[in-house]
């Protein structure tokens, strides 16, 4: 009977291991699905370039999107030419794709060079191109050493194969026209309001704008015990892959020294020597629209009214001229510190209008001038307890 009972039992136990392993999301080999996200090639996005992040694989989209393996490598190659790779994350440029790469190393330069030749209609303003017929031919070529030192020569055929398959005239930049295109794209990549605190000896939040047109890092941040500090660039982002800067308050001496930890991230240390006081900050993106296609940052002080406030707007604007942004209000005398507040609008022509609500009512407006052209923006804003302030800033073409 015990015998019989067990031979019972034992089919019985074995579906029920499986049933939970089933349905904790195991395999009988114990493998668990990987984690996807979405990344985007930018020399400006380029479309039509193979990728492979463990199983996934495909081409480029027209916005240079892909898809990647969190954790694990993205690679890129166009036929037989390898363009290298990086761990996966939602931007990578020319400068990931070469180990120690920057902005002023030969192997980068060429492969920026290589892909602003390949683009359809010449005009990189408007994203790298790579057609079909290319990237069909593309499977005929030979690897490319992008360390040559003669560019040209290595790519005489591939020029010529590149204008025959798609009938366009295809012309290879110098290294310089390909270093300002790179250095203006992680410009703009890196561009935009950025609010976080900063902690140690000291504590307190801070914002920060980074200049689309610079790379310097200007802001406020509130001191626990010093009060407001006004942060301004000392040291642009570096174009390289460690991507460092220096801000500080000129008043106080207070340095933050820092880097971008990811494409949205920011982090470093900071000092004050007079006092021997020290800490760390970490702060990540304010706003940052996924459908931009140009992105502004102004910072913005109070002019008229009871209370005095120091802060940043961002302004994300789409294909249609519609803006949505976040107001972070860094420091208020009122006593708001760290506070952020999202805002809608529209842009006509130049002339920028938007407003922060409470459901239906308009608690501030926001007026003033954004050129797209010229990459400025600058205005007024009040609120409905009769404070008044102005902004400016810059701003630039995501694509």
């Amino acid at each position: 009977m015990i015998i019989r009972m067990q031979q019972f039992l034992l089919p019985l136990f074995t579906l029920f291991v499986l049933f939970i392993l089933t349905a904790c999301g195991g395999g009988g080999d114990g493998t668990t699905t990987p984690t996807t996200a979405t990344g985007v090639l930018k020399d400006t996005n380029v479309s039509g370039v193979t990728f492979a992040s463990g199983a996934q694989s495909g081409i480029t989209g027209t916005d240079g999107s892909f898809t990647y393996e969190v954790g694990q490598p993205v690679g890129f190659n166009l036929g037989n030419v390898t363009l290298g790779s990086a761990t996966g994350k939602s931007v990578i440029t020319p400068i990931d794709l070469v180990p120690g790469g920057s902005s002023t190393s030969t192997e980068v330069l060429n492969l920026v060079r290589f892909l602003l030749m390949l683009d359809t209609d010449g005009d990189p303003s408007n994203g790298i191109t790579i057609s079909p017929a290319v990237q069909t031919v593309a499977d005929t070529w030979s690897a490319v050493d992008f360390t040559t030192a003669d560019l040209p020569a290595a790519l005489a055929s591939i020029i010529s194969d590149a204008a025959t398959a798609d009938g366009t005239s295809h012309t290879l930049p110098d290294s310089t026209a390909a270093r300002a295109h790179l250095e203006s794209t992680l410009l703009c990549v890196r561009a935009g309001a950025y609010a976080g605190t900063f902690t140690g000896d000291d504590s307190g939040p801070f914002g920060v704008l980074v200049d689309a047109s610079t790379g310097l890092l200007s802001g406020f941040a509130y001191s626990s015990s010093d009060g407001l500090l006004t942060l301004s660039g000392n040291t642009a982002v570096s174009f390289d892959q460690s991507a460092t800067f220096i801000s500080g308050d000129v008043s106080s001496g207070a340095t933050f020294s820092g880097r971008f930890t990811g494409p949205s991230q920011i982090g470093g240390t900071w000092d004050l020597v007079s006092t021997g006081e020290s800490g760390t900050f970490s702060g990540s993106r304010v706003g940052g629209a996924a459908d931009a296609t140009h992105r502004f940052t102004g910072s913005f002080t109070t002019t008229g009214g009871f209370v005095l406030s120091y802060g940043l707007f961002t302004f994300d604007v789409d294909s249609a001229d519609n803006v949505s942004g976040v107001a972070y209000t860094v420091y208020a005398t009122d006593n708001t510190v760290g506070e952020s507040a999202p805002f809608t609008g529209t842009l006509t022509g130049t002339t920028l209008s938007a407003q922060i609500r409470d459901g239906s009512v308009v608690d501030a407006t926001i007026t003033g001038t954004l050129n797209k052209t010229t990459g400025t923006v600058n205005g007024t804003w009040s609120d409905m307890d009769g404070n008044s302030g102005i902004f400016s800033g810059t701003g630039c073409q995501l694509n």
